[in-house]
């Protein structure tokens, strides 16, 4: 197959990350004499713009001694140089696309040894070569040609040929040498991988700055394997594939980019599988979901439709049609928070006390789960009285969800709201619930769920403790009247039979006595009896 597709595939492909800082002009071995100064040159590029540090023999530098100090463009300056001070110094270019080094060795000798610098002005060096381009590619090199730059103070000797890929490492490496042609292929590259590339010339002053970048190139795939592939040697390959997993990055609150290399490339790789679970917002882990890239390829991927303010545990695995290698190390992130999107639910007003009582007391449940957004903070309550005088706020902690709140006026119409706050803000607040201090009869209100059937409501309402109270007190009242009542009834009744007794019982002296006439067995109840009783009732006194 031709480097001509290659080529073109793989100008439509963009690295996932911007490529490492580029050092353009590195340290140079010097010599130099005791109580001399010493200028190590380091200017570095690159996008983000980097910051550069120096190393001693590995150990960083700057801070340590006042003889020291970091120059405008990133050089380091040694005044009054000692014998100590000789060493190998490394200047370190750092940003967030990664690193680059590059090192020399300082020697410093008594001022009457001989003294032997190395430290050229940049007319002196050649000038950068021109881009590289590519002319060949097959699954493990690459051919390039370039033209020299602007010959310097000598003639070009050589060239450098440096390389960067994400896949394999975060800075740039040196790939070839020694290059004397202005064309090389560079052999060694990992298959199916994207690399960049960059040429210095060479003369006896020094390296040249670097020439621009080349197009970013993929080499070739392998071959797929065969049918009939022995699949304990596929499970052996892919057991032996190590992927590191880099820092998820957080994109807004509802998406992370996942970044990761592989130390070791397989032939048996198809893709790879993106694991993420929630570990946040539930009682225990949530169930792992799945993102598969199948481009073996490709090293990032973003995942999508997260929920809010939720931490999630992330780790890579490659396969291969049904086998699995061995998983990446796992790695969380947080999304970022937003205020809640939905009020608190259930948010019940109730006077507190007796009917004088200027005291209410406010209850509530958080907002839906899916609506919190983050981790729910603290709540604001709002009493808002008619005038603004009369307003009264309260915060409360998260692990809260009552609170009384007193010293409202009497005969003022408040209304409550209550909203839940996240790092982001204050939420979305519950519609205002009215209520008027000082008033006899007092209604109970919730609001929340407005789907509530008319039963659920009465439920509500009889189970409030002033519902209760006032049924009891009604029943009490009630029983009492019927008391009285009957007891009226019983004393009225027993007056009228002690009237009736006495009043036909007081006749004069030599009258026949009524009680007796009454009790006589020989009179009848009858109604010839009658005559005789009111006869004898009309008789005169004797």
């Amino acid at each position: 197959m031709s480097y001509s597709r290659f080529l073109c595939f793989s100008y439509c492909l963009v690295l996932t990350d911007r490529p490492p800082p580029i050092i353009r002009q590195g340290p140079s071995n010097q010599t130099l004499g005791v109580d001399s100064v010493a200028l190590l040159k380091c200017q570095a590029s690159g996008d983000p713009i980097p910051s550069v540090s120096w190393l001693k023999d590995g150990v960083s530098l700057l801070g340590k001694d006042s003889r020291m100090s970091l120059q405008e463009l990133g050089s380091l300056q040694i005044k009054n140089i000692k014998l100590s001070d000789s060493g190998i110094y490394t200047c370190v270019a750092t940003s967030s696309s990664g690193e680059t080094s590059w090192s020399a060795f300082l020697e410093v000798k008594e001022s009457t040894a001989v003294i032997v610098t190395k430290n050229y002005d940049e007319n002196e060096l050649p000038g950068p070569p021109s881009k590289p381009q590519v002319t060949d590619v097959t699954k493990n090199s690459v051919s390039l040609s370039w033209q020299p730059g602007m010959t310097g103070a000598s003639p070009v000797s050589s060239f450098v040929i440096e390389a960067f890929s994400q896949s394999v490492s975060n800075s740039w490496q040196t790939v070839a040498d020694h290059v004397k042609a202005t064309q090389f292929t560079v052999k060694g590259l990992r298959p199916n991988t994207i690399y960049l590339f960059m040429v210095r010339a060479v003369n006896s002053q020094g390296l040249s700055d670097p020439s621009p970048m080349s197009d970013p190139v993929r080499t070739q795939d392998i071959s797929p394997p065969a049918q009939g592939v022995d699949h304990r040697h596929v499970q052996k390959e892919l057991g032996e594939v190590i992927v590191r997993l880099h820092n998820p990055v957080v994109l807004s609150p509802t998406t992370i980019q996942v970044t990761w290399t592989v130390d070791r490339q397989s032939q048996f790789i198809q893709g790879y599988r993106v694991l993420y679970r929630q570990t946040s917002g539930l009682p225990s882990p949530g169930p792992w979901q799945t993102q598969d890239v199948k481009v073996p390829s490709e090293r990032s991927v973003i995942l999508s439709s997260l929920k809010k303010g939720i931490v999630y545990e992330i780790k890579v695995r490659p396969y291969f049609n049904e086998f699995q290698g061995m998983d990446s190390e796992s790695k969380t992130a947080r999304t970022t928070e937003e205020a809640p999107s939905a009020p608190p639910q259930q948010v019940t007003v109730l006077t507190v006390g007796n009917q004088n009582s200027t005291s209410i007391s406010i209850s509530w449940d958080p907002p839906p789960p899916d609506h919190q957004n983050g981790i729910i903070q603290e709540y604001k309550i709002w009493c808002l009285g008619n005038e603004t005088r009369f307003h009264v706020n309260k915060t409360v902690d998260a692990a809260i969800r009552s609170v009384v709140v007193g010293g409202l006026q009497v005969g003022v119409v408040y209304n409550v709201e209550v909203a839940a706050s996240t790092s982001a803000g204050v939420g979305v607040k519950s519609e205002p619930q009215p209520i008027i201090i000082g008033k006899e009869f007092r209604d109970v209100i919730i609001h929340g769920n407005r789907n509530n059937s008319i039963t659920e409501q009465i439920t509500d309402v009889v189970k409030q403790p002033a519902f209760i109270a006032g049924i009891g007190g009604a029943c009490w009242v009630i029983l009492m009247g019927f008391s009285i009542w009957l007891y009226w009834r019983r004393k009225k009744r027993k007056g009228l039979s002690n009237y009736a007794v006495q009043s036909f019982t007081f006749t004069p002296a030599g009258t026949v006595h009524l009680s007796r006439l009454l009790t006589s067995p020989n009179l009848s109840a009858d109604s010839s009896s009658c005559p005789i009783l009111v006869s004898m009732l009309r008789l005169p006194n004797v």
